[in-house]
């Protein structure tokens, strides 16, 4: 697998429970790799959630392409960041 750019859209291979719900053979949208845990952060649009699948449980849709329509959600998308500690 190449690597995968933030956006691409990824299809599950494996059976993933996210919520009650299969989404095996669905379409995610790919944002980031953690080389900490070796997961991925991967939106699922149909369910509305976030998936942390392992990178070799999704497969690239299009290698290389990202659809604007994922282009336009990352441009959106802030990670959490802590500010200050309250007491």
């Amino acid at each position: 697998m190449t690597e995968i750019k933030k956006g691409e859209a990824v299809i599950f291979l494996e059976d993933y429970n996210l919520f009650d719900t299969n989404v095996r053979d669905q379409e995610g949208m790919f944002y980031k790799y953690s080389t900490f845990d070796g997961k991925c952060l991967v939106y699922v649009p149909s369910v509305e959630e976030w998936a942390e699948p392992t990178l070799d449980s999704i497969k690239q849709k299009k290698p290389g392409h990202v659809p604007r329509k994922y282009a336009n959600l990352c441009k959106r998308i802030r990670e959490l960041r802590v500010t200050g500690i309250t007491v």
